[in-house]
């Protein structure tokens, strides 16, 4: 099951096998073209039917779209080793508070905001 992980969260990448995964998480199973060839759960549940499977990708869609800002500016900020330069400078010139670093940051973060 693929995910991307935020801080202390974890969040899905959508797909059916990480629907699949979500909704039945003992299972052991093979899918070709949405219809299951094989179907092994110990808990004795059966498989989900696609709309269910649908209705979870929907849902982790939704997620992984929320965190979209995340992904953005984890593209956006410059390279920890050049953060850590502007930051070098910004404390020898005294200026911490509105500094190159801060500027860079805020920049960053106003571009790709966190939505509500």
């Amino acid at each position: 099951m693929a995910t991307r992980k935020f801080n202390d969260i974890e969040y899905p990448v959508p797909g059916i096998d990480t629907a699949i995964r979500i909704l039945r998480p003992h299972a052991r199973w093979a899918l070709s073209n949405m219809t299951f060839t094989a179907w092994e759960d110990d808990t004795g549940t059966t498989p989900p039917t696609k709309d269910e499977i649908l209705k979870e990708i929907e849902r982790e869609t939704g997620v992984y779209n929320y965190y979209l800002y995340e992904r953005n500016r984890e593209q956006a900020f410059p390279k920890m080793v050049d953060q850590l330069d502007m930051l070098y400078h910004d404390i020898k010139n005294g200026n911490l508070e509105n500094g190159s670093w801060v500027q860079t940051i805020d920049e960053i973060k106003n571009k790709y905001p966190k939505p509500d």
